[in-house]
């Protein structure tokens, strides 16, 4: 059959060639017809195949090519009447469904027409079983354009279909973020800095702990507060773990070499993290390539993670004291339960929560419960580190009630190696 040069043209531009389903042109115009001029109503679904990165590493691309074909097909078999069902790019495909709905309506109208794509999809003869996620925004409800509409479709979380809510703003923050994590790292958007801890007993800084920082090009910069809990969320805290830890050994090691004065550096590991039996292993490849004793090396873990997961933590410590890391128990005394535990623990550092220094040098109470803290790691033999000390008479206190180390802005704020090393030169560091 011959077909004039301009159809065939016409045809290729809005047609996703890989599945033959329209693409994100025909999507647009669908959608301009009804909203722009009219004013109809119409319900935009966009579907994200939930992890499709995965089917690719593990079975390779032609493979993901033959399932995208096979989920296009579900998906235009179970596209309502009068809908456009179209592949808008990569794993992510759309329905613009013409009619009036409320948000009950089309929550169980697409729970019902998407039964088919929940079947089991085949790979070398291999069940596969997909999951997706769908977002869905009603105009003129959520909007009265094609952009609007698009831009108000969010998803939360995988498996799931929902309807847009203004609270969704932060959600699509959230994923802009995690969704710019692995070229982040990449690009060398990351970089660590270094709080000093203060040792009492010998006059000088003799351990540091390393704190991520993100400067981003797109995003500006990032605070960990905002980004650590996305990176947990979203599984991409252990590759960033890996780097932080890689990292600071590195360094450390420089230190070494440099004979300063700073014996151990501390890094901060979550709880998906450490209660992963992959952090062992991955600890102990970074100490034999950065060529570092354990003993330069100490994880702060936090007292709830610990006192939530008692056994497993157990174990998992006693496995990283056997390779001669030190464990410290951050934000120490946050946790009611914890003093019947400690004893069992075999860690070597208490580090006592900022919210009981803020009054130390103020209040009776705080006074005597960090004193009774202090007294209580020198029973199990440990060292106490007292954070977010920011006054002189806190520190003047700390001193006399046996604390070990100091570490807050009355020391030194977190900075780069190379401030600290200017610092040390001069010996800014100073009781």
């Amino acid at each position: 059959m011959f077909f004039p040069r301009k159809k065939i043209a016409f045809r290729l531009e809005r047609t996703d060639q890989l599945t033959q389903l329209p693409n994100r042109s025909s999507l647009e115009k669908f959608i301009h017809a009804r909203t722009t001029p009219l004013n109809l109503p119409i319900a935009v679904v966009v579907i994200d195949i939930d992890n499709f990165n995965w089917i690719n590493e593990e079975y390779g691309y032609e493979s993901g090519n033959a399932l995208i074909v096979e989920f296009s097909q579900r998906f235009v078999f179970s596209a309502p009447p009068h809908s456009l069902a179209a592949r808008i790019e990569g794993n992510k495909f759309a329905l613009a469904i013409p009619s009036t709905y409320n948000s009950q309506e089309i929550q169980t109208m697409l729970s019902e027409q998407f039964l088919p794509l929940q079947n089991f999809f085949h790979v070398f003869g291999e069940p596969v079983h997909l999951t997706f996620s769908a977002g869905v925004a009603l105009a003129s409800e959520d909007g009265s354009d094609y952009y609007t509409l698009l831009r108000h479709v969010k998803h939360n979380g995988k498996n799931d279909i929902v309807l847009y809510d203004a609270s969704f703003q932060q959600q699509d923050l959230e994923r802009r973020l995690a969704m710019s994590f692995q070229s982040a790292l990449q690009n060398g958007e990351f970089y660590l800095c270094y709080q000093p801890k203060f040792n009492v007993h010998k006059g000088c800084v003799d351990s540091v702990e390393a704190l991520i920082r993100w400067n981003s090009p797109i995003h500006g910069v990032v605070s960990p507060a905002t980004f650590i809990p996305i990176a947990e969320k979203n599984g991409f805290i252990f590759d960033l773990t890996k780097w932080i830890l890689g990292e600071a050994c590195r360094q450390m090691k420089k230190w070494k070499q440099m004979n300063h004065t700073i014996e151990r550096v501390a890094v901060n590991i979550s709880a998906p993290m450490f209660l992963s039996d992959r952090l062992p292993k991955m600890i102990s490849h970074i100490l034999y390539d950065s060529r570092l004793e354990a003993r330069h090396l100490e994880l702060e873990i936090t007292e709830t993670v610990i006192m939530a997961h008692f056994d497993a933590a157990l174990t998992i410590i006693n496995s990283l004291k056997k390779e001669g890391i030190s464990i410290s128990l951050d934000d120490f005394g946050t946790w009611v339960s914890s003093l019947t535990y400690l004893k069992k623990l075999l860690i070597d550092t208490l580090k006592i929560d900022k919210s009981f220094i803020d009054g130390v040098h103020t209040s009776f109470e705080d006074k005597a419960l960090v004193e009774m803290i202090i007294q209580l790691a020198k029973l199990f033999k440990l060292s106490v580190v007292t954070e977010g000390v920011e006054k002189q008479e806190q520190m003047s206190i700390l001193k006399k009630l046996g604390c070990d180390s100091i570490q807050g802005y009355l020391i030194s704020w977190s900075e780069r190696p190379d401030i600290l090393e200017a610092r040390y030169a001069q010996k800014k560091y100073g009781s």
